[in-house]
């Protein structure tokens, strides 16, 4: 991280025509105070990475190389940060996390030029992709990664309680965020076999076919393999309670998966819990799992491509959450996948 040389860019305020110089650099033991001072201004306290707040967490996550954190300048002014958060050895990917700007320091272009000094050190690394979520009111960000290469891939529906989320943009009438999710192809180039139900059949090949990869849709398998394996489902359950959200990571899927779901729904009742569930399809009973998950009012919203040795797609569960669709501001890429999940979501 250290050989990793700083940046220097002179760009012009498309507003005010203002020319101004600033540096682009990696973190640096003692810039913390500037990360938190740069979070609160745009968010106040209600920042959902926690850790952005807390001094000794953001230097023990850059020290262990689980956070790359990049910071702009002005002077001696911090502008903006970008992260890029390691998830290895579990997964290959890299996710383009936190980029916060400070108001005085918009239109000047600073986030495109972030994203390309970041997206350079993370393709040295060589992941299988990079990977990031970004907001659904705000399609200026997708099309700034869409200009870096990323494609439109998927939707998260409910990570966050609006109402508890504060900053400069308009949030909409949503009563939980949702997130656009793009993919960058990197070091990955074959998908493989990927069983997938007739039903999104058509919207994982267009999406995979985007992201320029190799691979093969199955959606017919022999009649024993159209129920669940006889074993015990294994997965890694996240629960944000302050959020009211829940990330179920299937790593095996089993006879007992709908038992488990069921149970899971009843632990975490009220009006605002929702699930976003990742779905290995690369065996035979993904099919039958898709199937059985449809009937316990979980559906399809995307593909998670590229980000682990084991290809998935994103199944969600938004109980009586209400989003308004209509105030979601999105890049083409993401409009034609919105019908898509749509179909799924009213079926």
């Amino acid at each position: 991280m250290a050989a990793y040389q700083p940046r220097t860019v002179n760009l012009k305020n498309h507003k005010t025509g203002e020319e101004r110089e600033f540096m682009l650099r990696p973190f640096y033991c003692g810039d913390e105070d500037a990360v938190i001072q740069c979070v609160s201004e745009e968010y106040g306290d209600t920042y959902y990475r926690r850790e952005y707040y807390d001094k000794e967490r953001l230097l023990e996550l850059t020290k262990s190389g689980r956070l790359f954190l990049f910071l702009a300048y002005c002077g001696s002014e911090v502008c903006g940060i970008q992260s890029i958060v390691s998830y290895a050895p579990e997964e290959t990917r890299l996710e383009a996390a936190s980029q916060i700007f400070r108001v005085a320091y918009r239109g000047y272009g600073l986030p495109y030029e972030l994203v390309k000094y970041t997206y350079e050190f993370a393709r040295s690394l060589k992941p299988s992709c990079i990977y990031a979520s970004m907001v659904v009111f705000h399609d200026i960000t997708q099309s700034m990664c869409e200009l870096a290469g990323m494609k439109a891939v998927a939707f998260n529906f409910g990570s966050h309680i609006t109402s508890k989320m504060h900053n400069s943009f308009k949030l909409g009438t949503s009563e939980k965020y949702a997130q656009a999710i793009m993919v960058l192809p990197v070091d990955k180039k074959d998908a493989g076999k990927l069983y997938v139900h007739p039903d999104i059949e058509e919207s994982v090949s267009r999406l995979y076919t985007d992201l320029g990869v190799t691979y093969e849709t199955v959606t017919t398998v022999p009649d024993e393999k159209r129920e669940l394996p006889d074993r015990h489902t294994k997965w890694d359950v996240s629960v944000n309670e302050r959020e009211q959200s829940i990330t179920v990571k299937i790593k095996e899927t089993g006879s007992d998966l709908i038992d488990m779901i069921r149970d899971l729904k009843a632990s975490h009742e009220g009006k605002y819990w929702t699930i976003q569930l990742i779905l290995p399809v690369d065996e035979e009973c993904a099919i039958a799992a898709y199937e059985k998950l449809k009937t316990e009012g979980f559906f399809y919203t995307g593909v998670r491509a590229l980000c682990a040795p084991r290809e998935q797609i994103f199944m969600q569960y938004i109980g009586d959450v209400y989003f308004c669709y209509n105030d979601f501001k999105l890049i083409d890429g993401f409009k034609v996948l919105l019908e898509d999940v749509l179909k799924h979501e009213q079926q």
